[in-house]
């Protein structure tokens, strides 16, 4: 449990803080408001919260001048400063009174919730630390670099007036003689990576990129690198380097060879030109837009030399066939003709990163019109497209991926909605085989399937083997080993990353069962496609 306060002499902004916070997901009470700086330290000492909201401008005492006699008095709490002033002046005083953040008015409830969740993870580290003899070490180490974010997020997102540069490269620890480029990753496979690498634990996973990228970058100069707030897929490494534009290749390719090496994470990156400090965003820029002409059919070429969008297959001018298929029943058909685009992209040769959202948003326009055609419950579309929008929309994939993910999805679409139009029901077995084909990389034992659809493992059994003329067991192993051959062929794709990926978490195990079943051992199989 923890308490926080909010100080600051403006009502509405007293009442945006209170609003949009997500105080029960936390477990923070609000203990108490204030106006003044004064009231608010005598709040403080009654209160002792954990985390201080304080303004920067209010009568009596400011919010510098009470910062200073806070943290002599309750050095354990967190400190956030408001400012109504998009101004870094305002940055460097949080900095110096020991805030760890600081918020810009008005109030938006992303950027409050960024903040909270920082600072709710930055309280739990102080409390699991010696309080008296590691505190300081802790609170200085984790506040300057959420503060040295934010200015590098605002330069690269243009929001920022920058008017005391050349005070700020102090608190940023640069050299105005060196000049700066920025580099971008997009991390293609983040919940694999930090399932597999992380047990789940997305902070430790961050933590650790970064740290590897800045130590990986650190030949070429200093460099500080976090999350984009934007997503969960974008890391933003600022580099104060001399680094010539011939080498960006190379590093680029060592960058992401190493990453996926060290965290099983598939990466794509570029590094922008070099610019000064208040330039950020034009490197930022082009790097992002040399990451959007990366051809995402082959990550080991640099980018792609072009793709005239005029050329590229179109979702959206297969709707009408879509909705025939969902109208009469055959949600198989709308799966083929998916399938068929997807083939028809592949075929192509190059689909850019940038192709690549775009068909995003072509995908999820198909979504939409299907879901507003055959099924009237708004409520249940809204769902729909909101899962669409978590899995796929603005999201960068492997190819294999994207079209595994999205075909999942759209396929359990379109039998929802031929189901809720003049298809008939789907037999047990035909459930069984449906989800077999799209969940291979689970545990699913008989017993699942028997709760699942409601029936008697006995009874499935024998029905899934008189339609399909084999068990279950049989047909799972046959797609998971057909899964795995295409995996395979991929050179790139280490053995033990096919075997997690079909299912197999012990890979001797998995060779052992792919030998039985091919009568070769991954390594010969892969080699007998290679010649």
């Amino acid at each position: 449990m923890y308490k926080a306060l909010i100080i600051d002499d403006e009502l509405p902004a007293r009442r945006a803080i209170r609003a949009l916070g997500e105080w029960d997901k936390h477990g923070i009470e609000l203990a108490g408001e204030a106006d003044n700086g004064i009231t608010g330290l005598q709040m403080l000492d009654e209160h002792s919260p954990d985390l201080v909201f304080v303004d920067m401008k209010m009568p009596l005492l400011g919010g510098q001048a009470f910062l200073e006699q806070a943290k002599r008095k309750h050095p354990n709490a967190c400190y956030v400063v408001i400012s109504g002033f998009d101004d870094f002046d305002y940055a460097r005083s949080a900095i110096q009174a020991g805030s760890i953040d600081y918020l810009l008015k008005p109030i938006r409830k992303a950027e409050l919730s960024d903040v909270i969740d920082r600072a709710i993870a930055l309280i739990d580290k102080l409390r699991d630390k010696d309080r008296k003899e590691r505190k300081s070490d802790i609170y200085r180490n984790l506040s300057v670099p959420l503060v040295k974010e934010k200015i590098y997020s605002s330069i690269i997102d243009r929001n920022g007036r920058f008017h005391h540069i050349s005070e700020l490269q102090a608190v940023l620890d640069t050299d105005s003689a060196t000049p700066c480029r920025v580099a971008v990753f997009k991390l293609l496979n983040v919940a694999e990576a930090v399932r597999l690498k992380f047990a789940g634990d997305s902070h430790a996973f961050y933590f650790a990129v970064t740290n590897a990228i800045d130590e990986l970058l650190g030949r070429w100069g200093k460099a500080f690198s976090f999350k984009n707030s934007r997503g969960d897929q974008e890391i933003v490494a600022v580099i104060g380097s001399a680094m010539e534009d011939k080498d960006r290749d190379e590093t680029i390719s060592v960058l992401a060879d190493s990453l996926a090496r060290l965290f099983r994470v598939s990466v794509i990156a570029e590094i922008g030109l070099p610019v000064g400090m208040d330039e950020l965003d034009e490197s930022y820029a082009e790097a992002t837009d040399k990451l959007l002409s990366r051809n995402m059919l082959d990550l080991q070429s640099v980018r792609a030399t072009g793709e005239p969008s005029s050329d590229r297959p179109s979702v959206m001018d297969k709707s009408a066939l879509f909705e025939q298929a969902i109208e009469s029943g055959s949600y198989r058909q709308a799966g083929q003709l998916l399938r068929g685009w997807m083939e028809e992209t592949e075929a192509a040769g190059t689909f850019t990163l940038r192709a690549m959202l775009a068909a995003e948003n072509e995908l999820r326009l198909l979504a939409e019109s299907l879901l507003t055609a055959f099924l009237p419950n708004v409520q249940e579309s809204i769902a729909t497209l909101e899962e669409f929008d978590r899995k796929i929309r603005d999201r960068a994939f492997v190819f294999k991926d994207f079209k595994d993910t999205t075909l999942a999805y759209f396929e359990t679409l379109f039998e929802s909605l031929a189901g809720a139009g003049k298809a008939g029901e789907l037999s047990a077995a035909d459930k069984v085989k449906e989800y077999i084909d799209l969940h291979y990389f689970e545990d699913m034992p008989v017993s699942f399937f028997a709760g699942r659809f409601h029936t008697s493992k006995e009874h499935l059994t024998r029905i899934f083997k008189q339609k399909y003329g084999f068990g279950i067991h049989e047909y799972m192993l046959q797609v998971r080993m057909a899964k795995a051959k295409e995996w395979l062929a991929d050179k790139t794709v280490k053995i033990q990353t096919v075997s997690e990926k079909v299912g197999y978490r012990d890979q001797n195990y998995f060779s052992k069962a792919f030998k039985k079943f091919t009568g070769q051992s991954p390594q010969e199989y892969r080699a007998s496609v290679a010649d």
